[in-house]
């Protein structure tokens, strides 16, 4: 297991209600997902960032700013999760 919030909850759960091999277990695995390097950032490309232009048809000045916003977070959420 090297997911953190997967590691946090197992040791959780063994502090709370786990005896000491399991607490032992528990402190591994959360070390072990905490040891995992950080992912960076990933941006949109040009080819990803001009079908969102043309399917809101954004210019700049447009009154579509708001919802162009939220479409791209929509795609950086997608590409980050």
């Amino acid at each position: 297991m090297t997911d953190l919030r997967k590691a946090a909850e197992q040791a959780i759960e063994a502090i709370m209600n786990g005896g000491a091999k399991e607490q032992a277990a528990a402190v591994y695995e959360l070390r072990q997902a905490l040891a995992q390097p950080k992912r960076e950032w990933v941006g949109l490309t040009d080819e990803e960032l001009e079908p969102l232009c043309d399917l809101w048809k954004v210019s700049y000045g447009s009154v579509y700013v708001d919802e162009f916003a939220r479409a791209i977070e929509t795609k950086l959420k997608e590409k980050n999760t």
